[in-house]
């Protein structure tokens, strides 16, 4: 099987995967009650689960976009690959707090293909939707008719976990990563490429890899970002990843690819071991997510990263007053960090069916204009 199906079902099998089970069973495969692997005592841990300022940043994002497509009778966020539904917690509770008007028009929209995180996002979610709030559930973009939301389409660590193919250049020919079972151990083999929409992938970002050049390419991660644009009518969409422009991405030093596991925040790069019971991830090329986003009338808003944004936005506001030393503080602190979060993870707008709007979270600029569109290394 190519590597993409190998990591396919690592993730996503309906009994065995770790996002459908959530590491919801023993090292010899039994099941066990499932325990979140989000947070300082699971494998990895998401913005959100720091601090709700991201929540807040969000919401003010939102309102400034409502008020650009002038307070539509009903304003969707469409988030996708929610976890457990701090995100969505934290911005039903900002919205509440700071815009009655749009918290009444506000649809809160959950793509969700796990089980076992729509139920735990329905368990943080339920408290609103006693209250009155507007939540409902999918299970996939295609159930969603093309144009049908308006307001913004926002994931945040949601493209990092696409499957993605791995290929590597031998003897100047493109190759692709296969998995095959040997004994009781998975092993990798290297054959032509399963798809020809491989080599196509690499033709339309101008890359010309160099011998012994390992890297990943998510087909899967193009594709939605075409559906997304199938999807959103008119707004904003926001993606929120760690990851690189193709320039970067394709960089000599990185070589040997991006590819990370985690397990009980230890990581590694070896997929063929705990399989089911550790993430898989992969960086993000931001320069293939806006490519596929313009085949599908998203246009190109800006690029930028978190600290930048979270500035632009006016994060001073949000921590005037407290205490420097609280726990608030120096949490929130991790997503300002130039060499961490705030620097790592980036944030790609697209907007559609509206003129090119000026936001204040894309107010200051760590990458030249047209970074994303720079074709990479020859």
């Amino acid at each position: 099987m190519t590597f993409c199906r190998f990591m396919e079902l690592a993730l996503y099998d309906e009994e065995f995967g770790y996002y459908m089970t959530f590491g919801g069973r023993s090292s010899n495969g039994a099941k066990v009650p499932s325990q979140s692997q989000i947070g300082w005592d699971g494998d990895f841990f998401t913005a959100p689960y720091l601090h709700p300022i991201l929540a807040k940043a969000l919401v003010r994002q939102i309102c400034e976009i409502d008020e650009l497509l002038g307070r539509p009778e009903v304003f969707t966020v469409l988030e996708m690959g929610a976890g457990e539904g701090l995100l969505a917690r934290d911005v039903l509770a900002e919205c509440a707090a700071t815009d009655e008007d749009l918290f009444g028009r506000l649809v809160y929209l959950l793509v969700e293909r796990s089980p076992v995180m729509r139920d735990r996002q329905r368990h943080h979610l339920t408290p609103w939707i006693n209250k009155g709030a507007s939540i409902s559930w999918t299970q996939s973009l295609g159930l969603l008719g093309d144009g049908s939301v308006t307001g913004i389409v926002v994931s945040n660590e949601l493209v990092d976990a696409f499957p993605v193919h791995r290929v590597r250049i031998e003897h100047g020919v493109l190759k692709e990563v296969f998995v095959v079972l040997e004994g009781d151990r998975f092993v990798e083999e290297v054959s032509d490429p399963s798809t020809p929409a491989l080599e196509e992938f690499l033709k339309a970002l101008e890359v010309r890899l160099s011998e012994g050049f390992s890297t990943e390419i998510s087909l899967q991660a193009v594709e939605w970002m075409k559906n997304v644009g199938h999807v959103l009518g008119k707004g904003v969409v926001m993606t929120i990843d760690y990851g690189h422009t193709t320039q970067d991405y394709f960089a000599p030093s990185r070589k040997d690819g991006t590819l990370l596991c985690y397990y009980r925040h230890t990581l590694s790069q070896n997929p063929y071991e705990r399989v089911g019971l550790q993430d898989i991830t992969a960086h993000v090329n931001f320069s293939s997510l806006a490519q596929a986003g313009e085949e599908s009338n998203l246009c190109v808003t800006g690029f930028t990263n978190l600290m930048n944004f979270l500035l632009g936005i006016g994060v001073e506001e949000m921590v005037e007053g407290l205490d420097p030393e609280s726990e608030v503080v120096r949490s929130a602190a991790q997503l300002l960090k130039p060499g961490g979060m705030g620097g790592t993870f980036k944030i790609l707008f697209q907007h559609k069916g509206m003129e090119r709007p000026m936001l204040r979270g894309l107010q200051y600029h760590p990458f030249f204009e047209g970074v994303l569109m720079e074709v990479g290394p020859a």
